[in-house]
């Protein structure tokens, strides 16, 4: 008896298989052919060769408010500035590069706090963008557009430009740039500082019960008039 001959797996059928495809598809097999002969080493060295412009680069840590060696004042980012002795001085903590505090006053069931950021000589997203992110976290107890409600100086130091907006109302505190929902702080007062400094913009947020805000904005008010360049 004759045994039939299986070609299905031979280098023969293999061949004739080939020689039957367009040139196109040919063209198309032969190369994927030599993608898989290489175990992806093809892949792998094109992935290599991503530029490192297009690679996510992990986000720059915040530099923190020093002091000088003679215990004088504070500097951060080319600028010198002195907080009040009875500031408590809670240090940098995620994207604030400093933190003080100040007890209540006047009946306030919390104390003021200053809050500093710092994102670098061309980072911050400009005067205008953060002041009106400032505003745009504090309800009017009417309901009104807290924009109209808001009330904007400026001021000199040192030859550096300040800019300030001042509200009250109910504070949206947190949300989600702090990884959560808003807390709704009624009586409210915010006080936003740009202070454009040598080395890019500092900014100053001050929040806290109206009383012990107001106490404490008077305080700031003049740190920030007297601010000078560092060095």
């Amino acid at each position: 008896m004759n045994k039939k001959i299986r070609l299905s797996g031979s280098p023969l059928r293999r061949a004739t298989r080939f020689a039957s495809l367009p040139l196109g598809a040919l063209a198309l097999s032969t190369v994927l052919l030599a993608g898989c002969g290489n175990g992806g080493k093809d892949q792998a060295a094109a992935s290599q060769s991503t530029p490192a412009a297009q690679q996510q680069s992990p986000p720059m840590p915040t530099p923190a408010a020093t002091r000088p060696a003679d215990g004088s004042g504070t500097v951060l980012a080319g600028v010198a500035f002195t907080p009040p002795a009875g500031w408590q001085d809670l240090g940098p903590s995620n994207m604030r590069a400093a933190q003080y505090r100040r007890a209540a006053v006047g009946g306030d069931n919390a104390g003021a706090e200053v809050n500093v950021f710092y994102f670098g000589p061309a980072s911050g997203g400009g005067v205008d963008a953060n002041l009106q992110r400032w505003i745009n976290q504090m309800v009017m107890p009417d309901g009104g557009d807290p924009s109209a409600a808001a009330k904007h100086t400026t001021f000199t130091a040192d030859g550096m430009a300040g800019h300030v907006v001042t509200l009250e109302g109910t504070y949206k505190s947190g949300g989600p740039m702090m990884g959560g929902t808003p807390t709704l702080l009624e009586g409210y007062r915010l006080v936003g500082v740009v202070l454009e400094g040598p080395e890019g913009s500092l900014f100053f947020k001050l929040t806290g019960p109206v009383a012990s805000a107001k106490a404490m904005e008077a305080e700031l008010m003049a740190v920030m008039q007297g601010a000078r360049k560092a060095g």
